[in-house]
């Protein structure tokens, strides 16, 4: 029994480091993948020392209560980061800060309410498992509910933006989610039917498998779906970025990204935002700064102007709103491949 809490325990361990050494782009839509797999880092380190805990000091052969209701609590703790890695992957923006904290506290109201009144009274042992147990598969049902709206609509969003069946791309998701439910309800049973350390030792061996799997899953997520985060992650556009959209069409429309007098704030100001909000709607939407975006802008006007008869090199940076003309021409080689005059010749050679 000893030799597969402490051999449970390296494998944990050895899962954690892999977790640790999975390497997730900083872009803002993986912002919470990268939340999860620090939780699940920390996660696999606890499970991983309590097994080797339970190791050194050993398990009674006979059942025990106190292990019955360690069982069913510390699986809720289980059940609530798992679940949340599944439906990450899913649909990250539903696994915020707040539903992590909501949980957490909850599942902590509920143990610390649990071991004081088991303590306090140990003859209400029973009573106290019952409850527990009843709390725990409602938890269980609750997440199968999350998971199961979780996947219905990412999978709508899914072929919506791809055109294609995505079943069988998100299968593996499912069977991550499946295994969850699966080491969930071996707990609950292990605490029902108060049983001991032979059935204990047969846990610990299905646990381990997923821990494993689920940090396979973690690696496949990162190398193969990146095609979900492109769609869902980001969260649902309000009505305040769908003005704002509506408003920078109209400005590109009308070329005011070649007016060079005007600062960012002024900018906002007439787009009906702030710079704040302009700011992170660049960020978090575009996915560049407005800056950057500006100059793009300006190079791609600079390319249309050299290509019309009649315009001067030595003249086209102050007509996209560049005063500077080194600066202009650093912009337009670094997004061209060439100077203005270089890039004028190619396109009067090309229509010659």
């Amino acid at each position: 029994m000893e030799k597969i809490d402490i051999s449970a325990a390296v494998v944990l361990l050895i899962m954690a480091f892999v977790l640790v050494s999975v390497k997730i782009p900083n872009d803002e839509r993986w912002c919470a993948i990268r939340r999860m797999n620090r939780l699940l880092f920390a996660c696999y380190i606890c499970i991983g020392v309590s097994n080797i805990i339970t190791g050194v000091c050993g398990v009674d052969t006979q059942p025990d209560p106190v292990m019955w209701l360690a069982m069913l609590l510390v699986s809720m703790y289980q059940a609530f980061l798992f679940t949340g890695t599944c439906v990450t992957f899913l649909s990250p923006q539903r696994v915020g800060v707040k539903w992590l904290s909501v949980n957490a506290v909850v599942i902590t109201l509920v143990n610390i309410a649990s071991f004081w009144a088991f303590f306090s009274n140990e003859r209400s042992a029973a009573w106290i498992s019952i409850v527990d147990a009843v709390l725990y598969s409602a938890q269980l049902v609750y997440y199968c509910y999350l998971f199961r709206k979780a996947y219905v609509e990412s999978r709508r969003c899914l072929e919506a933006s791809y055109d294609e069946d995505m079943s069988a791309r998100l299968r593996w998701i499912t069977m991550c989610f499946i295994s969850a439910l699966t080491v969930g309800i071996c707990a609950l049973l292990f605490a029902v039917l108060r049983l001991g350390a032979t059935e204990y030792a047969a846990f610990t061996c299905i646990a381990t498998v997923y821990y494993v799997y689920l940090v396979i899953c973690m690696i496949n997520y990162r190398i193969r779906a990146g095609f979900i985060v492109k769609v869902v992650a980001a969260a649902p556009i309000s009505a305040e970025e769908h003005q704002l959209q509506a408003a920078i069409k109209k400005w590109v429309d009308n070329k005011r990204y070649v007016q060079d007098d005007q600062t960012v704030e002024e900018i906002a100001a007439e787009l009906g935002t702030s710079h704040a909000m302009m700011k992170w709607y660049f960020t978090n939407r575009m996915h560049t700064t407005f800056r950057t975006w500006r100059i793009e802008l300006r190079v791609a006007e600079a390319k249309r102007l050299l290509g019309e008869a009649g315009v001067s090199t030595a003249m086209v940076h102050k007509m996209v709103g560049i005063a500077d003309k080194s600066n202009f021409h650093k912009h337009f080689q670094k997004y061209v491949g060439m100077t203005p005059r270089e890039y004028q010749v190619s396109m009067k050679q090309g229509k010659g």
